[in-house]
Protein backbone atom coordinates (compact mmCIF):
# COMPACT_ATOMS: atom_id res chain seq x y z
CA UNK A 1 0.00 0.00 0.00
CA UNK A 2 1.53 2.89 -1.08
CA UNK A 3 0.92 6.54 0.45
CA UNK A 4 2.23 9.35 -1.32
CA UNK A 5 3.67 12.21 0.43
CA UNK A 6 1.79 14.84 -1.85
CA UNK A 7 -1.33 13.71 -0.11
CA UNK A 8 -0.14 14.38 3.74
CA UNK A 9 -1.26 18.14 3.95
CA UNK A 10 0.06 20.62 6.97
CA UNK A 11 -2.69 19.00 8.73
CA UNK A 12 -1.60 15.80 8.01
CA UNK A 13 -3.43 12.86 6.60
CA UNK A 14 -5.01 9.75 8.11
CA UNK A 15 -5.82 5.92 7.48
CA UNK A 16 -7.38 3.16 9.48
CA UNK A 17 -8.01 -0.16 7.20
CA UNK A 18 -7.25 -3.34 6.99
CA UNK A 19 -5.16 -5.56 4.58
CA UNK A 20 -3.90 -8.87 4.15
CA UNK A 21 -0.36 -9.21 4.05
CA UNK A 22 1.84 -12.26 2.81
CA UNK A 23 2.93 -14.74 5.49
CA UNK A 24 6.10 -14.88 3.46
CA UNK A 25 7.25 -10.94 4.98
CA UNK A 26 7.36 -12.90 8.69
CA UNK A 27 10.59 -13.16 9.53
CA UNK A 28 9.86 -16.28 12.44
CA UNK A 29 10.06 -19.54 10.25
CA UNK A 30 6.58 -21.19 10.32
CA UNK A 31 4.40 -18.41 11.37
CA UNK A 32 1.47 -17.28 9.86
CA UNK A 33 -1.28 -14.63 10.09
CA UNK A 34 -4.24 -15.94 11.35
CA UNK A 35 -6.20 -12.57 10.17
CA UNK A 36 -6.26 -9.58 8.77
CA UNK A 37 -3.68 -6.61 9.56
CA UNK A 38 -6.23 -3.78 11.07
CA UNK A 39 -4.10 -0.46 11.44
CA UNK A 40 -4.41 2.78 11.84
CA UNK A 41 -2.00 5.71 11.12
CA UNK A 42 -1.69 9.18 11.11
CA UNK A 43 1.08 10.89 8.84
CA UNK A 44 2.06 14.60 9.79
CA UNK A 45 4.97 16.73 7.99
CA UNK A 46 7.90 17.71 9.85
CA UNK A 47 9.58 19.92 7.07
CA UNK A 48 11.22 17.15 4.78
CA UNK A 49 10.40 14.36 7.57
CA UNK A 50 7.33 12.93 7.78
CA UNK A 51 5.71 11.58 11.15
CA UNK A 52 3.75 8.32 11.49
CA UNK A 53 2.22 7.43 14.40
CA UNK A 54 -0.51 4.35 14.95
CA UNK A 55 -1.81 1.46 15.82
CA UNK A 56 -1.92 -1.93 14.56
CA UNK A 57 -3.87 -5.47 15.87
CA UNK A 58 -3.82 -8.76 14.13
CA UNK A 59 -2.98 -12.23 15.14
CA UNK A 60 -0.47 -14.85 14.07
CA UNK A 61 0.34 -18.58 14.86
CA UNK A 62 3.60 -19.18 16.21
CA UNK A 63 5.68 -22.29 17.20
CA UNK A 64 6.74 -22.28 20.90
CA UNK A 65 10.07 -23.04 21.30
CA UNK A 66 9.99 -25.24 24.90
CA UNK A 67 7.36 -27.90 23.43
CA UNK A 68 6.90 -26.93 19.90
CA UNK A 69 3.52 -26.68 19.94
CA UNK A 70 1.60 -23.57 17.86
CA UNK A 71 0.33 -21.19 19.39
CA UNK A 72 -1.30 -17.83 18.96
CA UNK A 73 -0.09 -14.89 19.80
CA UNK A 74 -2.08 -11.21 19.36
CA UNK A 75 -0.78 -8.14 18.50
CA UNK A 76 -2.23 -4.81 20.06
CA UNK A 77 1.12 -3.08 18.96
CA UNK A 78 1.39 1.18 18.69
CA UNK A 79 4.53 3.13 16.57
CA UNK A 80 5.50 6.44 16.41
CA UNK A 81 8.15 6.72 13.76
CA UNK A 82 10.29 9.42 11.76
CA UNK A 83 10.65 8.89 8.08
CA UNK A 84 13.08 10.71 5.86
CA UNK A 85 13.22 11.01 2.41
CA UNK A 86 16.22 9.17 0.77
CA UNK A 87 17.79 12.22 -0.82
CA UNK A 88 19.11 13.27 2.49
CA UNK A 89 20.76 10.34 2.86
CA UNK A 90 22.28 10.63 -0.47
CA UNK A 91 22.97 13.97 0.26
CA UNK A 92 25.28 12.64 3.62
CA UNK A 93 28.40 10.45 3.03
CA UNK A 94 27.93 7.17 1.45
CA UNK A 95 28.74 5.21 4.68
CA UNK A 96 25.62 5.72 7.27
CA UNK A 97 26.51 6.79 10.39
CA UNK A 98 25.32 4.57 13.58
CA UNK A 99 22.43 7.13 14.12
CA UNK A 100 21.28 6.96 10.46
CA UNK A 101 20.38 2.91 10.84
CA UNK A 102 17.59 4.18 13.38
CA UNK A 103 15.97 5.73 9.92
CA UNK A 104 13.43 4.90 7.91
CA UNK A 105 13.66 6.50 4.71
CA UNK A 106 11.00 6.98 1.42
CA UNK A 107 12.08 7.36 -1.77
CA UNK A 108 10.11 9.10 -5.50
CA UNK A 109 7.53 10.81 -3.05
CA UNK A 110 6.28 7.65 -1.96
CA UNK A 111 5.59 5.71 1.46
CA UNK A 112 5.35 2.06 1.43
CA UNK A 113 2.95 1.81 4.72
CA UNK A 114 2.79 -2.45 4.57
CA UNK A 115 6.53 -2.24 4.63
CA UNK A 116 6.49 -0.61 7.76
CA UNK A 117 3.62 -2.37 9.13
CA UNK A 118 5.57 -5.34 8.51
CA UNK A 119 8.47 -4.27 10.08
CA UNK A 120 6.59 -3.50 13.66
CA UNK A 121 5.07 -6.34 13.61
CA UNK A 122 8.22 -8.41 13.33
CA UNK A 123 9.44 -6.34 16.09
CA UNK A 124 6.49 -7.31 18.20
CA UNK A 125 7.31 -11.06 17.64
CA UNK A 126 9.25 -12.49 20.67
CA UNK A 127 12.96 -13.30 20.08
CA UNK A 128 12.30 -16.95 21.79
CA UNK A 129 8.17 -17.12 21.47
CA UNK A 130 6.57 -19.43 24.38
CA UNK A 131 3.24 -20.25 24.36
CA UNK A 132 3.17 -19.52 28.61
CA UNK A 133 5.19 -18.65 30.75
CA UNK A 134 4.82 -22.15 32.96
CA UNK A 135 5.33 -23.97 29.55
CA UNK A 136 6.92 -27.24 30.47
CA UNK A 137 8.55 -28.10 27.04
CA UNK A 138 9.52 -31.65 25.76
CA UNK A 139 10.88 -34.64 27.45
CA UNK A 140 14.40 -34.94 26.16
CA UNK A 141 14.50 -38.89 26.30
CA UNK A 142 11.27 -39.81 24.28
CA UNK A 143 10.13 -36.27 22.90
CA UNK A 144 6.58 -36.17 25.10
CA UNK A 145 4.89 -32.91 25.57
CA UNK A 146 5.23 -32.50 29.52
CA UNK A 147 2.53 -29.82 29.37
CA UNK A 148 -0.12 -32.83 28.87
CA UNK A 149 1.47 -35.01 31.55
CA UNK A 150 4.31 -36.86 32.32
CA UNK A 151 5.86 -39.00 30.07
CA UNK A 152 7.05 -42.74 30.62
CA UNK A 153 10.66 -42.07 31.44
CA UNK A 154 12.97 -42.42 34.55
CA UNK A 155 13.18 -38.85 35.85
CA UNK A 156 16.68 -39.26 37.21
CA UNK A 157 17.85 -40.02 33.56
CA UNK A 158 16.09 -36.47 32.18
CA UNK A 159 17.96 -34.30 33.90
CA UNK A 160 20.67 -32.25 32.03
CA UNK A 161 23.18 -33.48 34.26
CA UNK A 162 22.93 -37.02 32.96
CA UNK A 163 23.41 -35.70 29.86
CA UNK A 164 26.24 -34.22 31.06
CA UNK A 165 27.67 -37.10 32.48
CA UNK A 166 27.46 -39.03 28.87
CA UNK A 167 29.30 -36.19 27.16
CA UNK A 168 32.30 -36.51 29.20
CA UNK A 169 32.41 -40.37 28.95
Amino acid sequence: MIIHVSKISDKGYSLSDSIDIDNAQLLEEGSYFLEGVDFQVRFKRQDKRIQAQGTIQTAISLACVRCLEPFELKIHSRFDIILFPKEMMETRSAALDEEDLEYIFFEKDEIDLEKILVEQINLFVPFKPVCQAGCKGICPGCGANLNRGACPCDPSKNEIKFLFDKVKR
